[in-house]
């Protein structure tokens, strides 16, 4: 199967294409970068007629197909930059940068004054193309808050959001195997790393804990071992002195 990388590279590689090309020029080659059919515009791969391809269809029914999907994005959106394609394009640009979720695009999308019904076949199209896929984001989300030294929770929250079981992702499970303890341990690092200068200073530790991610329990546990720690250093210390 072909990876996001080599996937994004062939649709910027179809829509460089159409771009640069003049009207005279390949008048079928937008149905590759951005299929129109009006029954179906999201059909399976053959049934995304290119011209020269040995189906028996002529480029003249190819382009008539082109022209019924132009003319569906023109209904769907009268402003000029606003089509389906425009919309396609900027979710192209900002996956390629890093993973996206349809949520994020959406949002991003309406934003920037695209019409729903327009936000929506482009999101549709990416998904199928699989430029985007909610799966390949949450795994990627868990995996860059747990390089960070960040807990879960928020995490937790977003997947499940998108209609995704957090516990059916591999980054998930194998965090989870390694237990308790572990996390717990990793939010005594991020204390370690950046201890806390206020007063109450347990207190200030677990609410820092809480908004870096880690649940309650977690946060708890790691700030009241992190705080005797603190109290044990400083009666060593006074030792020392004496």
């Amino acid at each position: 199967m072909a990876s996001k990388a080599d996937i994004l590279a062939a649709l910027r590689a179809d829509i460089a294409a159409l771009e640069a090309a003049p009207p005279s020029e390949e008048p079928c080659a937008q149905i590759v970068a951005w299929p129109g059919p009006a029954e179906d515009p999201y059909a399976p791969a053959e049934d995304d007629a290119v011209c020269g391809r040995d189906t028996g269809a002529s480029c003249a029914q190819d382009l008539s197909r082109s022209s019924r999907g132009e003319e569906r994005e023109s209904a769907l959106s009268n402003e000029e930059g606003k089509t389906a394609r425009d919309a396609y394009q900027k979710i192209l640009r900002w996956a390629a940068v890093r993973e996206r979720s349809t949520a994020y695009l959406r949002e991003r999308l309406l934003k920037d004054d695209f019409p729903a019904a327009v936000v929506e076949e482009a999101l549709q199209r990416a998904v199928r193309v699989r430029a985007v896929d909610d799966r390949r984001y949450a795994d990627a989300l868990v995996r860059m808050k747990l390089a960070a030294g960040r807990g879960l929770r928020d995490a937790e929250r977003e997947i499940e959001e998108l209609g995704i079981d957090p516990a059916t992702l591999d980054s998930w499970v194998e965090h989870e195997r390694k237990g308790r303890d572990f996390e717990v341990g990793r939010a005594l690092a991020a204390l370690r790393r950046r201890p806390p200068k206020a007063k109450r200073a347990r207190e200030a530790a677990f609410r820092r804990l809480v908004s870096q991610g880690f649940s309650t329990d977690i946060a708890a546990t790691a700030s009241r071992t992190w705080s005797e720690e603190q109290e044990r250093s400083l009666m060593c210390g006074s030792m020392g002195h004496s």
